[in-house]
């Protein structure tokens, strides 16, 4: 049972994953890979897909009212961040299925080199990070309002911060504005999905500042830490899961 519970999720991750880069893949013998499906990715699909699998690891213990939480024996608190972390590991896989698929479109296309390869790490690990506040939420909604409610509204709130990214002042320190924002200081692909050159303006001032990028890198982690801890503790107290 335990591994048909992972197995449903683990497939979201990797099939979802796919679509996109896959376009970037059949276009590489052309030599012009273009990273505007990478942003398609972070903008709209992979939201998705971390709503769906985090609802599904949310929900399965949900249905059986946490009967193999609660006879585990392990901490209520413990078994949360558990769950959050492998829902983490999901979303890592999931850009790591991205990265690789454009490594081996750029080497298909002659343009693979080092300094491509750890850019384009930094932008998978990057987005991980920046969209990782949805898990916790995720969790969180599922267990307290039900499933849709766990996962449509991360679903939204991502959504609508990373469209609306070009109206917040600071968009890198709001995490689903900066999923949007951030990889353009490492792929050569406005927040539009347009390739860097449309807007040298634009591409400039979002790539010039390193030290926010980093910030903002910064408040996304600390944001699903402790997103992660308050949902633990409410979920370790909570007489709903007994």
């Amino acid at each position: 049972m335990r591994k048909v519970r992972h197995a449903a999720p683990m497939r979201l991750a990797l099939i979802m994953a796919l679509p996109f880069p896959l376009i970037a893949l059949l276009t590489a013998p052309s030599g012009n890979v273009s990273f505007s499906p990478w942003n398609y990715w972070y903008v709209l699909l992979m939201p998705v897909t971390i709503a769906l699998f985090t609802g599904c690891v949310a929900n399965a213990d949900a249905r059986m009212r946490n009967r193999p939480l609660l006879g585990s024996g392990a901490p209520l608190g413990q078994a949360w961040w558990a769950k959050a972390l492998w829902c983490l590991m999901l979303s890592g896989l999931s850009n790591l299925v991205v990265f690789a698929l454009y490594i081996a479109a750029l080497a298909i296309g002659g343009g693979l080199s080092a300094a491509a390869v750890l850019t384009m790490a930094l932008a998978a690990l990057a987005t991980t990070i920046t969209s990782a506040w949805m898990i916790p939420a995720g969790l969180f909604l599922t267990a307290r309002a039900g499933l849709l409610a766990g996962i449509f509204l991360p679903l939204a709130v991502q959504l609508v911060g990373g469209f609306a990214w070009s109206a917040i002042p600071v968009p890198q320190l709001f995490p689903p504005s900066a999923t949007t924002v951030i990889p353009t200081a490492f792929i050569p692909v406005l927040p539009s999905g347009e390739p860097l050159a449309a807007d040298t303006v634009l591409s400039g001032a979002l790539a010039a500042n390193g030290a926010l990028t980093w910030v903002g890198i910064a408040v996304a982690a600390l944001t699903f830490v402790l997103l992660t801890a308050v949902s633990a503790a409410w979920f370790a107290q909570s007489e709903e899961v007994r």
